[in-house]
């Protein structure tokens, strides 16, 4: 079976809010995931991702790692 995915015309595509287009490296530690975000979620990343040089899966990762590293810190006494 084959599904398109294709982006609608009037919608743009995730990546393209990146200026950076370097693909991640392929490792057997990593996992491909799928998730949905709201267009300012993107566009918020995007600009973390801009100011950085990193590509879209670069900046998820880096923001995951700050986002859950404060939260780790946060919890310890």
């Amino acid at each position: 079976m084959y599904y398109s995915f294709a982006v609608p015309e009037d919608r743009t595509a995730p990546s393209a809010y990146f200026s950076a287009g370097t693909r991640a490296r392929k490792s057997s530690t990593t996992h491909l995931i799928s998730v949905r975000l709201t267009d300012d979620l993107l566009r918020r990343l995007a600009d973390v991702g801009n100011d950085e040089g990193l590509a879209m899966s670069d900046t998820i990762r880096l923001v995951l790692e700050r986002g859950l590293g404060a939260s780790k810190r946060k919890k310890q006494p």
